[in-house]
């Protein structure tokens, strides 16, 4: 269908679905009043109260009084958020919608800035989406506005710029039309909003992006990051998994013959939260629901690229060793040149000597040098029988071995299963060894094979240069080495 042949009364509807936001309404509704396209010429606000028990549906009706041309309220039964967005759409009568949540804003600009761009495209694409920010709790830019680095409104090719992942529908600005086709599936409790831009997207793979916008997310004070409410509800186990993601997947393998890698790297991207998860307890999943969990998993990793896997921003290289052996098994134990790594057929992962080291202090002590710090060890390795110095003199290479002992405080695991954890380390190394030039490599034996360090990093507080009575000492850490110069005083 062809918006251009139809009557809109609106430039834009924005839907709210409203439920116990109270305390944040009026706030998210005066961005929009604010917005310089101009409220009441150019948009319609729909809220849809989706049962709300506070005064939520009363702040609606207080601000359709006062703009009874463009606000339209709705109160309906709680039915979640899928079923209030869908009412919200059966009543808008603007050319594009936006589905601001009840509890966040748009800047000013926004609407003006995207209904320029899309004045100028509209025949190309029927999606627009602007850079999302937090703020109260934290206030720091959404880890995919690396779409929007170059500054300039421009569309988005996903066959090329299959990284380029567009999953909320709250920053996004969706043509009217196309969503008479489309709608929000009411069955999902998470990611339904993703499903509906994902359905859009395997049609055609384009759509827009405008910088200058901008979507303000409230991080609530009251949330808790390491254990919001996500984690705590069997559907995000589940029912995502099976009804957003693996379809996602299926869909793309019917529509194409294979999976796009643009449709690939959003389900990886969505699904690496799940391996930020500690535990699961049995009062989420039961045993044969947390076996489903991790059969899904398999299963939905089986269809993406180990590429994609490794590409993933915001992995950890430990989090993409277990992924990948979810996915492929076990793999093998190789050694080579003062390294060791598993690796799956022809895909090599990544060596022992590349996990980080960091050194945190330096002094000088009873003609020591005493250096303290802390190495992340994958526990997929055997586990390391000793960790030592090797300093390279002019004539002569001597070794120090370390006292160290794991650091439980920092154990990094997924579902029970112990990840990685930091091994500290302290090691004294007498003065009268450390010539004018010195270099020191730091050093483990793991399966009774040597291994160097290769990401060594010198942590705040870890001296430039250290003094003794006779001497000073110059440290530069380089990415494999500690060189130290000597000076007399």
């Amino acid at each position: 269908m062809n918006h251009k042949s139809e009557t809109y009364s609106f430039k834009f509807s924005v839907i709210t679905a409203v439920y116990n936001v109270a305390s944040y309404l009026s706030e998210a509704i005066e961005s929009i009043l604010c917005q310089d396209i101009g409220f009441k010429d150019s948009v319609e606000l729909i809220l849809v109260d989706d049962g709300s028990t506070d005064s939520s549906g009363k702040i609606c009706d207080h601000y359709q009084a006062l703009y009874p041309d463009n606000i339209k309220v709705l109160h309906k039964p709680n039915g979640g958020a899928a079923s209030a967005r869908n009412a919200g759409i059966a009543l808008a009568s603007g050319r594009y919608l936006n589905f601001l949540d009840g509890d966040d804003k748009l800047s000013p600009g926004t609407l003006s800035a995207v209904y320029h761009f899309f004045s100028t495209v509209d025949d190309q694409i029927s999606l627009v989406s602007v850079p999302i920010q937090f703020f109260e709790k934290k206030e720091t830019a959404h880890r995919l506005n690396y779409k929007y680095k170059d500054g300039k409104n421009q569309i988005i090719n996903l066959n090329p710029q299959y990284s380029y992942v567009q999953m909320s529908i709250a920053s996004s600005f969706i043509k009217r039309e196309v969503l008479n086709e489309h709608s929000f599936d009411t069955s999902l409790r998470y990611a339904e909003d993703a499903k509906v831009i994902m359905q859009l997207l395997l049609e055609h793979p384009y759509y827009g992006i405008v910088p200058s916008g901008c979507y303000y997310y409230r991080f609530r004070n009251t949330q808790n990051s390491a254990l919001n409410g996500t984690k705590l509800h069997k559907e995000w186990y589940l029912d995502c998994l099976k009804d957003y993601l693996l379809w996602a997947l299926q869909t793309a393998r019917q529509k194409y013959g294979s999976i796009p890698l643009f449709v690939q790297y959003n389900v990886m991207y969505d699904l690496q939260s799940r391996f930020g998860v500690p535990e699961i307890p049995a009062s989420i999943l039961s045993p044969d629901e947390h076996e489903e969990f991790r059969t899904l998993l398999r299963e939905i990793l089986r269809s993406i690229d180990d590429k994609i896997i490794l590409q993933q921003r915001n992995l950890s290289r430990e989090q993409k060793d277990y992924i990948i052996s979810l996915k492929h098994g076990k793999g093998s134990l190789k050694h080579c040149s003062n390294d060791i790594f598993f690796q799956y057929d022809c895909l090599k992962l990544y060596p022992a000597s590349s996990y980080l080291l960091k050194l945190f202090h330096a002094e000088i002590s009873d003609n020591n040098l005493k250096l303290t710090g802390a190495v992340k060890f994958n526990r997929r390795f055997p586990n390391p029988s000793a960790l030592y110095v090797r300093l390279h003199g002019l004539l002569k290479t001597h070794t120090f071995p370390c006292d160290w002992s794991a650091d439980t405080s920092s154990d990094f695991i997924f579902d029970g299963t112990l990840l990685s954890q930091f091994l500290n380390f302290e090691v004294r190394i007498p003065l009268r060894l450390l010539r004018r030039q010195t270099r020191l490599q730091f050093c483990m034996t793991c399966d009774e094979h040597s291994v160097i360090f290769k990401n060594l990093r010198d942590e705040p507080g870890f001296p430039d240069i250290l003094s003794s009575s006779k001497n000073s000492y110059q440290f530069c850490v380089d990415s494999d080495s500690l060189f130290l110069k000597r000076q007399q005083i």
